[in-house]
């Protein structure tokens, strides 16, 4: 079996697990094309047994949405990163909240999950498929407060911020601002 096969199998299994965990889970298809050395990092990281990565939308009582803005960057998405080996995906939504943040999180749902194709922009290797989940969270626990060399800031927001690291962000809620 391809790493092609091996890693969409990988991926529908992990979105089977989370329908059945969390009923409902909204599925958006992407494809990147990535330079040779990047695309062996996704290849060699699902090898190590990854799927991909996972985030939270986190509202708060007052309706507010917990957002970053990494260093260098003027955009703003939801905490979130990269699974470890032996991490299922709450816990690196949980844990990437609690790092970017200092924010640590409860998660009640799947707001949205990205299957994405990831292949090498020389073409020379099959395409892997991976697999990042937006959780829907709320805060039980710290203040908010940004991680030093990775992350500008963190804010609390009541209306959608102009930028946004990617576009399915400006289609999630923000209880406050409706």
């Amino acid at each position: 079996m391809t790493v092609t096969e091996r890693s969409r199998r990988r991926v529908d299994s992990e979105l089977d697990r989370l329908r059945e965990e969390y009923d409902s889970v909204e599925v958006v298809e992407k494809t990147r094309e990535h330079p040779p050395a990047i695309y062996e990092r996704d290849r060699e990281r699902f090898a190590a047994g990854t799927l991909g990565g996972a985030g939270v939308w986190t509202t708060d009582e007052a309706g507010r949405v917990l957002l970053v803005r990494h260093d260098g960057e003027s955009a703003w998405s939801d905490p979130g990163g990269k699974q470890e080996p032996g991490e299922s995906l709450e816990a690196t939504a949980r844990r990437e909240a609690r790092e970017e943040t200092g924010v640590d999180v409860e998660l009640d749902g799947v707001r949205q999950a990205h299957r994405i194709e990831v292949r090498d922009a020389a073409g020379e290797r099959p395409p892997v498929h991976r697999l990042i989940v937006v959780f829907d969270a709320e805060p039980v626990a710290g203040e908010s407060r940004p991680r030093e060399g990775e992350i500008a800031e963190v804010r609390w927001w009541r209306e959608r911020p102009d930028e946004l690291l990617y576009p399915e962000l400006s289609e999630f809620p923000i209880p406050a601002a409706e």
